[in-house]
């Protein structure tokens, strides 16, 4: 199991705001977070969570694209989780690699604005620049 997640989390975040969406990436980061949830690392999570609800907000195309990839991203959550939740195998190098994933490099700002690990910005629909009074939330 934690060579497959290992793998998984490699080939998640090496996107960047220029790579062309993956068709399920959302299904994809779930399922990473799923395990992450079933080994109980809800802090590193919260995190995650934050900036990646950031990244489908500012990388989807309406409202109604956004809802949905939130709404895929939680199936496959929840579904991972529940395969999971009773093996604990590996738990600490899963979270020690969940961890130190890229997204964690990602900077994320008041007025919703992301800085990418690659140093490009995303920015929320119809805002074209950062924010004068943006201030930085992550990481710190």
């Amino acid at each position: 199991m934690h060579k497959a997640v290992v793998v998984l989390i490699l080939s998640l975040f090496s996107f960047s705001a220029s790579a062309a969406p993956k068709v399920n990436e959302a299904e994809e980061m779930g399922h990473l977070a799923g395990t992450v949830l079933a080994c109980r690392a809800h802090r590193s999570l919260y995190q995650f969570e934050e900036i990646l609800s950031r990244y489908f907000s500012n990388t989807a195309f309406s409202p109604d694209a956004e809802k949905a990839k939130i709404r895929e991203y939680a199936r496959a959550k929840a579904d991972t989780f529940s395969i999971y939740k009773n093996r604990k195998n590996d738990c600490s190098a899963i979270v020690n690699d969940f961890t130190r994933m890229p997204i964690f490099k990602t900077e994320l700002y008041s007025d919703g604005s992301l800085r990418m690990p690659d140093g490009k910005f995303l920015y929320p629909r119809g805002q074209k620049k950062l924010a004068p009074d943006a201030k930085k939330i992550y990481p710190e």
